[in-house]
């Protein structure tokens, strides 16, 4: 008797339990708060050719991005202005709709978009045909869009070389390898630099890797040796690509080298950038914001000096 007692006792308490549990549910709604949007700038000038600013404003985390509402982001209209150490020159507007062919496969790989993108989503760029990038040389930015105006500047500084390239299989891999550079710092403290690669026949561009940037705190000066894996793109994931292959080069591939020379303001913004995409997902990563070199606004306003080499993909 004691014992069915204490099972009829358990099996009330598991019901009464579970009825409490069920009559407190409640529905929550949480709503988020809708971010005011900013002024994105997206700029580069490097040495020998003209600028190219891109502008957009900033979307909720939420909001859906394709290719369609591209046009939307990138929206003409603004006044964009560049002082070159004084000297004062309006950008001028150009949008991909205005563009022939030819021309729209320059841009896309200027910019990074695919053809059929700057088509459907009609992008406006901010240049200037007046303007050739000089080493040496500030460049300040200015662009007002609405109520809203972003200033940046950053330096030109001369191009350094790397001082040997070369590829090389570790292990017992027969084919696969990555590179490897030597470079030697010059005496002055402060330099900062960008590496971004190229397969001639297999990527599109120039693609840099999820860590591009490096700067000379604990090398000034020095010569040192590095070794580069190649990025990863989305080709890598695709049904009929091999694994095994990821983040490694090929016996027989040319691969173009770009060492850009940055400025610290933009190598403190890029190298943020960079580690905030390192660390999403992780729980251990700590939150922040993603630094910038643009006051007003958000985004990259860079002045890039490239040393480009090649290597060719032999042991």
């Amino acid at each position: 008797m004691r014992l069915g007692y204490s099972h009829s006792f358990l099996a009330i308490a598991v019901l009464f339990s579970a009825l409490t549990w069920t009559g407190c549910e409640k529905a929550i709604t949480v709503e988020l708060p809708n971010q005011q949007p900013y002024l994105v700038v997206e700029g580069r000038i490097e040495t020998g050719l003209p600028p190219f600013v891109l502008l957009s404003q900033s979307q909720d985390y939420f909001a859906p991005i394709d290719a369609s509402s591209l046009g939307s982001l990138y929206a003409g209209g603004a006044e964009v202005k560049l002082d070159v150490d004084g000297l004062e020159v309006d950008l001028i507007e150009v949008c991909t709709s205005e563009l022939g062919p030819e021309e729209l496969a320059a841009a896309s790989e200027l910019l990074g978009f695919p053809v059929e993108v700057l088509i459907l989503s009609n992008l406006c760029v901010y240049t200037s045909f007046t303007i050739l990038g000089e080493e040496g040389r500030t460049y300040a930015l200015e662009a007002v869009l609405g109520e809203d105006t972003a200033r940046a500047i950053t330096k030109l500084n001369p191009p350094i070389a790397l001082d040997s390239l070369w590829f090389e299989i570790p292990g017992n891999t027969d084919s696969l390898g990555v590179l490897h550079a030597l470079f030697e710092d010059p005496d002055s403290l402060g330099n900062a630099y960008r590496w971004s690669a190229q397969r001639l026949g297999k990527d599109p561009t120039f693609l840099y890797p999820s860590v591009s940037t490096v700067e000379d705190a604990f090398f000034n000066g020095l010569a040192f040796e590095f070794t580069q894996f190649r990025p990863v793109t989305a080709a890598d994931f695709e049904d009929d690509a091999n694994p095994d292959e990821i983040g490694f080069y090929k016996t027989g591939d040319t691969v173009l080298v770009r060492w850009d020379h940055i400025d610290r303001g933009a190598y403190e913004a890029i190298t943020s950038m960079e580690e905030q995409i390192q660390s999403q997902g992780s729980p251990f990563a700590n939150p922040s914001d993603v630094a910038t070199n643009v006051e007003g606004g958000l985004g990259l306003w860079v002045a890039y000096a490239p040393h480009v080499d090649t290597v060719i993909c032999v042991p």
